[in-house]
């Protein structure tokens, strides 16, 4: 009898077979154990580590050693390290391939102190921390790494050991990183963008020790963070914060601030500014309702966009009135936009089952008769109002 507990599994961790210590260690009987899978009675958080060591131990042969918390009988977790060994085909009745784990239950080493000189319980504090922890060498070479790189990443802890830990980032943030290993004083913060296993980007927010004079260490230490969650949080109240929440288009107060960029940044070419109110729509809100009228709203906004240039802006400074901003535009090429917008939004519109039917009135002006932002809106509403009162008295 093994004094160990060893379970064998199939190639997705389908378990097939377990001894006596492996019930012992779980509280579970052996004929529990049988067709379920391994993954049942892991830690969610220790998955995709083993998952990871599953789809390599076939290469390897012997699996480096995993450390994992099994649940057992009385719901309670388990701290253990595990290593696999892969066999060939056909040895194990009725299994084409199959991995056999041998597991040493570590949990008694939870009573001891951290500095007490149990290494192997470092070593599992360390690997089943949140955050990547590693150690680099003076070049940024990867001496050693827990797997929570795995879980961040997807990607196997092993496989990466003396690579750069700047390939492991996007080509726009790996110089950024060598040069503050280079440049970096005792302490450093920085944030980068790594490459996962399938194909995105993860936001890390890494902090770096230099111990480069440090007799044991003779390189960098660093963690890092995975703050994508937070990044797209913010990601999304700045643009809560800067566009319209009917059409998403630019707000008042950001379109505004762009406006006196443009007007400040002293371009050679004006700046024209297209100031567009819809005729009719008052009608459309009292006739079929607010719903029809946000509906009519954000398609407007959908025509806008699609009658500009790249890089041309467009905002909604509330109700029906929207500005279109075109830097570094000819009269001739504003007067072709605005005929566009116009011919794009006369078209009628379905908006909750009704038909509407809008036009609009356009005001233009331009940054070399208006020196200032405000000026120059004020100058297209004025001009605005013109056509629509010429409009007006024509019919």
């Amino acid at each position: 009898m093994l004094p160990d507990p060893v379970v064998v599994v199939d190639p997705v961790g389908t378990i097939v077979w377990a001894n006596d210590a492996a019930a012992d260690l779980t509280g579970l009987v052996v004929a529990e154990w049988i067709g379920r899978s391994v993954f049942d009675l892991l830690h969610p958080d220790d998955h995709a580590t083993t998952m990871s060591a599953f789809t390599t131990v076939g290469g390897k042969g012997l699996g480096s050693l995993v450390d994992v918390r099994f649940r057992d009988a009385a719901g309670n977790w388990r701290a253990c390290e595990t290593r696999g060994r892969s066999i060939p085909g056909g040895a194990w009745p009725g299994v084409d391939e199959a991995i056999v784990i041998g597991v040493r239950d570590v949990a008694d080493r939870h009573a001891l102190e951290l500095g007490g000189g149990d290494t192997d319980r470092l070593r599992a504090i360390v690997h089943h921390a949140r955050a990547i922890l590693a150690s680099l060498d003076p070049h940024g070479n990867i001496i050693s790494i827990n797997s929570e790189i795995t879980r961040v990443l997807g990607i196997d802890s092993e496989d990466i050991v003396s690579g750069s830990f700047g390939d492991l980032l996007v080509a726009e943030d790996r110089q950024r990183f060598c040069d503050t290993l280079n440049g970096m004083g005792p302490l450093e913060r920085i944030g980068v963008r790594a490459s996962s296993a399938n194909g995105g980007h993860v936001f890390l927010e890494i902090n770096l020790t230099d111990l480069r004079d440090d007799g044991l260490v003779r390189g960098f230490t660093l963690s890092a963070t995975d703050v994508t969650d937070l990044k797209n949080t913010q990601r999304a109240l700045r643009h809560m914060a800067d566009h319209d929440a009917l059409t998403g288009l630019l707000n008042r107060r950001s379109l505004l601030s762009e406006l006196d960029r443009l007007v400040d940044g002293g371009y050679e070419d004006e700046t024209v500014i297209l100031f567009c109110d819809l005729d009719g729509f008052k009608a459309v809100n009292d006739r079929i309702g607010h719903a029809a009228g946000d509906s009519a709203l954000v398609e407007v906004a959908r025509r806008l966009e699609r009658s500009i240039r790249p890089g041309d802006l467009i905002g909604r400074l509330g109700g029906d009135e929207f500005v279109v901003v075109l830097p570094r535009c000819s009269q001739q090429e504003a007067e072709r936009i605005s005929a566009t917008i116009r011919a794009a939004l006369i078209e009628p519109i379905v908006a909750t089952n009704h038909v509407v039917e809008l036009d609009v009135s356009i005001g233009c002006a331009t940054s070399g008769d208006s020196p200032t932002a405000a000026r120059l809106l004020a100058t297209a509403d004025d001009a605005m109002y013109a056509v629509k009162r010429t409009r007006n008295n024509t019919r």
